[in-house]
């Protein structure tokens, strides 16, 4: 409820307790003169008095409770209510869902779940301002109660969601027509107001997809995802497979979270090195988790799924960290070790927020901080290239370094090497594995490395594999290469020993083999 709400009702209440109080007061006034007046009888007097004050009691005890009804039919009407749509909450439609699922059971008949929610509705709320976005609200609620019989149920689950309850004929295969129709009454309003804006729908159908109202609105709420990952104005069935997936990837996240509340994650180190002659030029840490029951999990399965339950701040601490730890036990920073590169991503180098957290985890690894360059993905800088520029530039005042990691995907590349102030790129991995087969590829990697020459820049060689292809990069000038030719990752321990064998003897990986 709005303070201007809240002050009218205390006026109104105000009005009320002063009018009951003149009134209260004119009749015991009054009444007891007009009593005084009639009766001239003493003991009649004091009797009659006492009915008068018996009646006055019941009377204030009749106004109360029909005061308290109707501020509690109120109540329960708004609890029941949106307010701005007057469509149902999200706790009494998972009742009159319930009732409706019994019902549909008990005929033979199915009830279908049709979940929308409306495309990128910030921006709307940004364009139109809050008024406007509630008028479009309130326009689409008036659309889907003029739609749709009363045996409908209609919902607001959420600032952007609806839901559309209704029962339907198991013999009636054509669930998607529904969905089609409700998109159409959408458009309908969103035309109406002059708007571009679009939804997307997730259908479900109890009790195949649901057996229960809260399953089934699971279930509607899966198929809905499922459709805004497909992109804006989408529609998107249920069905058991999806509802396993979506189980999977919840109880995959919440094995992650307790991962890293537990420190249960570790670290591998990848040695690069320098070309010719084999010297350690530094390592690139990644991060590595072993399920309990699900064995190792791919970097790539559970860092996109921590970027999208906003936990990816927490894996690249834990990096920083576990790496400044282990690195500093063993002494291996510095002479032996002269860099370390640590991954971050575009989620975090695009967010300040993020970008700020993570400064505060390295103030804490001051003896890391000396060796360490960070590796951006070429795409994450492209995002906002002018930022970049800035955000590089105010990083490396305080000492750190940075390196492109997956150079030559983007479309700017050459763009990139003249504006941001890096130390380093990385060649894209599929450009060494085509060295060999496509002639067109060595200019390119050639071009590369003589540009970065220029700019002052490293060249690292990633995915290196084979003899050839280390041979071919040496002679198209790239200065590092890093791969399972030259070293697999490892543990700590590992890389421990591999180092003091490489102090020991002269590890042949010069493009001479």
């Amino acid at each position: 409820m709005s303070f201007l709400t809240i002050k009218k009702a205390s006026r109104v209440a105000a009005f009320i307790a002063l009018a009951y109080l003149i009134l209260g007061a004119s009749w015991i006034l009054f009444s007891d003169l007009a009593l005084q007046r009639a009766v001239p009888d003493t003991q009649l007097l004091t009797q009659l008095q006492t009915y008068k004050g018996w009646f006055y009691v019941a009377v204030n005890a009749l106004l109360l409770y029909w005061l308290i009804r109707l501020a509690l039919k109120r109540f329960e009407r708004l609890d029941q209510r949106d307010p701005l749509t007057n469509l149902y909450r999200h706790h009494q439609f998972i009742t009159y869902l319930k009732d409706m699922l019994k019902s549909a059971r008990n005929g033979g008949e199915k009830v279908l779940l049709l979940h929308l929610d409306i495309d990128n509705f910030k921006a709307l709320n940004q364009a139109l301002g809050y008024r406007g976005a509630d008028a479009f609200l309130r326009a689409l609620a008036d659309r889907l109660r003029a739609c749709y019989q009363a045996d409908t149920l209609l919902a607001r689950l959420g600032a952007d969601q609806f839901v559309v309850a209704r029962k339907v004929r198991a013999q009636n295969q054509n669930w998607e027509q529904y969905a089609l129709s409700l998109n159409g009454y959408f458009a309908d309003v969103a035309a109406g107001l002059n708007l571009d804006v679009s939804c997307c729908i997730g259908v479900a159908l109890g009790p195949d997809d649901g057996d229960n109202a809260r399953a089934l609105l699971l279930a509607s709420s899966a198929s809905l995802a499922c459709a805004r990952e497909e992109g804006p104005d989408s529609i998107r069935l249920f069905n058991r497979a999806l509802s396993e997936a979506e189980q999977a990837r919840q109880n995959l996240l919440a094995d992650l979270r307790q991962a890293i509340e537990n420190k249960s994650l570790s670290l591998v180190y990848q040695p690069q090195f320098h070309v010719p002659g084999g010297k350690i030029s530094g390592c690139e840490v990644l991060l590595r988790w072993r399920h309990p029951q699900q064995g190792w999990i791919s970097p790539q399965h559970f860092i996109q799924l921590a970027e999208r339950h906003n936990l990816i701040s927490a894996l690249t601490a834990f990096v920083v960290r576990q790496a400044c730890l282990d690195l500093t036990s063993y002494n291996l920073l510095g002479q032996g070790l002269p860099r370390v590169s640590v991954n971050i991503s575009a989620l975090e180098f695009n967010n300040p927020a993020l970008m700020d957290a993570l400064q505060l985890e390295l103030d804490k690894a001051s003896p890391l901080l000396p060796y360490l360059q960070l590796e951006i993905t070429e795409t994450a800088a492209l995002t906002d290239l002018k930022a970049s520029v800035m955000q590089l530039a105010r990083l490396k005042q305080q000492g750190l370094r940075f390196s492109i990691d997956d150079f030559g995907t983007g479309y700017s590349s050459l763009m990139m090497l003249k504006e941001l102030p890096i130390d380093e790129v990385k060649i894209d991995r599929a450009f060494i594995r085509d060295l060999m087969k496509q002639p067109r590829t060595i200019a390119i990697v050639e071009a590369v490395a003589a540009m970065a020459k220029g700019f002052g820049i490293s060249v690292v060689a990633e995915g290196v594999e084979t003899q050839e292809q280390l041979q071919c990069l040496t002679a198209c000038g790239c200065q590092e290469a890093q791969g399972y030719l030259l070293a697999m990752p490892m543990g700590i321990e590992e890389l421990v020993s591999f180092m003091q064998k490489q102090q020991s003897v002269t590890v042949g990986v010069s493009a001479s083999g």
